[in-house]
């Protein structure tokens, strides 16, 4: 009978270890994941890249939903996903713009009859990420972020600029019109630096969550999940970024509705 109870104990006790590091587990399979998305960007492989993505954001939405299921969240856990964010949701949509750039840049210049632009443009595809990593910092400090976002979480920043990198690297560059290549050169950059400024900026984005039977709280959400299958369906890789933009607008036109309910409930 004892020894029957100590096996008992023996495999509760596995059991409550091998629970704790199923969250974990999953944010270093982001992480790997996405150095994978890292190798296939600077190998041309672009057709992987969405690939090793779409692996990372499972992963980084299923670590905070078993944790919380399992009741084994952790402050070690808190910071290996933002580490893991760092490389899959910073550094590999950085390398996606610099590819952009500088593929932009090379068919340019075959074109080119003058001096054309060096590379040094490239790096801005970086400022990204460093705004990334800011904002990521700022995140594990901000008791704010609870519930919703302040400024614009790298997931998103990230699939924003997938679908830019996939419709340059599956549509424009089979064109061999120039302009294309030298417009889609300074808004890469231009992206580059606007997802910078909104990934740092005050400005409250919702989350997918809350009371789902809640029509006030949840309407701006509804409205833009709605809005996800036309983009989805008509715009093809480009309507990854579409999609993002109008995240951004109905939180946007959220935040001004629930303004409007408080000052109108503040003067009754």
């Amino acid at each position: 009978m004892l020894i029957k109870q100590r096996i008992i104990l023996i495999s509760f006790v596995e059991s409550i270890f091998m629970k704790k590091h199923i969250p974990n587990s999953l944010t270093l399979l982001n992480l790997f994941s996405g150095c994978c998305g890292i190798i296939a960007a600077m190998q041309q492989q672009y057709i992987w890249v969405p690939i090793f993505i779409g692996i990372s954001l499972v992963a980084d939405f299923l670590d905070g939903f078993v944790a919380r299921a399992l009741h084994v969240k952790s402050e070690l856990g808190g910071q290996l996903d933002s580490l893991a964010d760092m490389v899959t949701f910073g550094v590999l949509p950085g390398v996606l713009l610099f590819n952009v750039i500088g593929s932009s840049n090379s068919i340019i210049n075959k074109h080119c009859t003058t001096i054309c632009s060096t590379d040094y443009l490239q790096y801005l595809g970086f400022i990204y990420t460093i705004f990334a990593c800011l904002r990521l910092a700022k995140f594990n400090i901000d008791t704010r972020q609870t519930v919703n976002f302040i400024g614009l979480n790298t997931p998103a920043c990230c699939i924003f600029i997938l679908g830019f990198y996939m419709h340059f690297f599956s549509e424009w560059q089979y064109s061999f019109n120039p302009e294309i290549f030298s417009y889609s050169k300074y808004f890469a950059i231009a992206v580059s630096f606007i997802l910078a400024y909104l990934a740092v900026a005050e400005i409250e984005i919702f989350s997918l969550k809350g009371n789902p039977f809640n029509w006030k709280e949840n309407k701006m959400r509804v409205l833009f999940l709605i809005s996800i299958i036309p983009q989805a369906i008509f715009l093809e890789w480009i309507g990854l970024s579409t999609i993002i933009l109008s995240y951004v607008f109905f939180a946007i036109l959220h935040n001004s509705t629930q303004k409007n309910q408080s000052f109108d409930s503040s003067n009754v």
